[in-house]
C-alpha cells in the first residue's frame, strides 16, 4: 500500500483497509493539513494520544471498529464538528470530550456505554446525540445544551427504566420522535432487582394488577433520601452546592462581558479575592492527597505538568487574551482560579452537578444527596405513544412537596444493598 498517495490529500478514505491501528504515524509531519478521516470497518483498537496534532480535523469516522476507549486528548480538537464511533466497544467517554466545542454531531450507537458524562452539556453547537443500542442505565436530567434544537436518541438501552422529568418536560412532552418503538422504558411484569447500589422500589398497579419495580439510582446519588426518614444533607454536599453556583454565575457573566470588560473585571475580582484564593490555597496543601508519585502529582493529586494555578492579576489577563471563548463554562473558572484544589472536589465542579431540583423557584443543583419522586408520562411514536416512567430529583422534602401538589406521583420505598 502507497501511503504517500493517500496522504496527498485533505481527505483521508481509509475505510476498508484492515488498519489494526491508528495510522496517523503515515502522516509523517502533515497532521495540520488533514480536515477529514474516513477509517470505518477496521482492526482499531485504540485511538492514539497523538491524535491532538490533528488540529484542523472536522469529521471522524470510526464506526466499525473494537475501540474501548478515548484518550483525554481528544479535548484538544477544537475544530471538530463529526465524530463518529457507531459500533465500537466503548465503555466510557471522557469528561474532557465537554472541550470540543465544535462539535456538533456525536454518533456513540451500539456500544457498551453504561452512562453519559455530564460535561456533554456543555457543547452548545451539539445538534444531534445518538447513543441507541448500548447498556446506559440512567440518563443526565440536561444530557445536552439545547433542549429544542438537538436531537436526543437513546432507543433501545434494555437496562434503561427511567428518565428523568426535566429531560422528558422539556424534549419529548407532546413531541413526536422518530421511532416506531423506544425500545427501553418498559415496564417488567415481575419483579427483577439486582441491587447494584441503593435503588428505588416502585409500587406499580394496572386495573387489578398491582406489582414492583426496582429502579436502580446513579452512584453519583450517595445520600438517597426515602419517604419515611430524613437526614440534612453533609455540609459538604451544602458548601458544593453553593460554590457551583458561584462558579456557575462567574462563567455566566464571563459569557455576557464584552471583551473590554473581561479584563477590567476579571481585575477588579482578582484583587478583590486575592488574599482568600491564597489562603484556601495553602490550606488545601496540607492535605497531601492522592501523593502517589512526588515528581508528577502536587499534595493534592493535581498534575503539576497542567497546573496553572492562579499567580497574578497580570498572568490572568494575559490567558485571558490568549484564550477568547464565545462562551465560559464552570470548567473554564475552575481550572483559571481553582486548580489548586484536590481533584475529588475540582472533578465535581468541573463536571458540574448530576441534577438541578425540579422546584422550578429553586434549581439548586444536586450531587449526591437527593429527594425522589416518581409519576408518568408520555412520549408520542410516529404511529402511536408509550407510556414511561418519569423521576424527579429535589434538593429537599420541602421542594419535593411543592413539586407533588396535583400531579399523580407513584408511591415508592428505598431499597439499601
Amino acid at each position: 500500500m502507497d501511503y504517500n498517495d493517500m496522504i496527498a490529500a485533505t481527505v483521508l478514505h481509509w475505510n476498508y483497509r484492515g488498519f489494526t491501528e491508528f495510522p496517523i504515524h503515515q502522516l509523517d509531519g502533515e497532521e495540520a493539513d488533514v480536515t477529514d478521516i474516513y477509517l470505518k470497518d477496521n482492526l482499531i483498537t485504540r485511538v492514539p494520544k497523538e491524535i491532538y496534532k490533528l488540529e484542523h480535523l472536522e469529521s471522524l469516522y470510526l464506526s466499525g471498529n473494537d475501540i474501548t476507549d478515548l484518550p483525554r486528548e481528544i479535548s484538544m480538537l477544537k475544530c471538530l464538528k463529526c465524530l463518529d464511533l457507531s459500533g465500537n466497544r466503548l465503555k466510557s467517554v471522557p469528561d474532557e470530550i465537554g472541550d470540543v466545542r465544535s462539535l456538533k454531531f456525536l454518533i456513540l450507537d451500539e456500544n457498551e456505554l453504561t452512562e453519559l458524562p455530564l460535561r456533554l452539556a456543555e457543547l452548545r453547537c451539539l445538534q444531534y446525540l445518538s447513543v441507541c443500542d448500548n447498556k446506559l442505565q440512567w440518563l443526565p436530567q440536561r444530557p445536552v445544551y439545547n433542549y429544542h434544537h438537538c436531537e436526543l436518541r437513546f432507543w433501545r438501552n434494555i437496562d434503561l427504566k427511567v428518565i428523568p422529568y426535566s429531560l422528558w418536560y422539556h424534549m419529548f412532552r407532546d413531541q413526536m420522535t422518530r421511532s416506531l418503538n423506544i425500545g427501553c422504558l418498559k415496564f417488567p411484569v415481575s419483579l427483577k432487582s439486582t441491587l447494584n447500589n441503593n435503588c428505588c422500589r416502585l409500587k406499580l398497579s394496572q386495573g387489578s394488577r398491582e406489582w414492583d419495580l426496582d429502579i436502580d439510582c446513579p452512584n453519583k446519588y450517595e445520600n438517597i433520601q426515602g419517604n419515611v426518614f430524613h437526614s440534612p444533607p453533609s455540609l459538604f454536599e451544602l458548601c458544593k452546592r453553593q460554590f457551583y453556583k458561584s462558579i456557575n454565575d462567574a462563567a455566566e457573566k464571563l459569557t455576557k462581558y464584552n471583551k473590554d470588560n473581561i479584563e477590567r473585571n476579571l481585575s477588579y475580582r482578582i484583587n478583590y479575592y486575592s488574599d482568600n484564593f491564597e489562603i484556601l490555597e495553602r490550606n488545601f496543601e496540607e492535605f497531601n492527597l492522592l501523593n502517589d508519585d512526588a515528581n508528577v502529582y502536587d499534595e493534592n493529586g493535581n498534575n503539576c505538568d497542567l497546573k496553572h494555578t492562579l499567580k497574578s492579576v497580570n498572568d490572568i489577563s494575559k490567558r485571558i487574551k490568549r484564550d477568547k471563548r464565545d462562551y465560559y463554562v464552570p470548567t473554564d473558572v475552575v481550572q483559571k482560579y481553582f486548580n489548586f484544589l484536590p481533584v475529588f472536589i475540582k472533578s465535581d465542579l468541573c463536571n458540574g452537578p448530576i441534577s438541578r431540583c425540579e422546584n422550578v423557584v429553586c434549581k439548586r443543583p444536586i450531587f449526591d444527596y437527593v429527594h425522589y419522586e416518581f409519576c408518568l408520562g408520555k412520549i408520542i411514536l410516529i404511529d402511536n405513544s408509550e407510556e414511561i416512567l418519569l423521576s424527579a430529583a429535589f434538593c429537599s422534602k420541602q421542594c419535593a412537596i411543592k413539586w407533588k401538589a396535583g400531579k399523580t406521583v407513584i408511591a415508592w420505598n428505598l431499597i439499601v444493598k
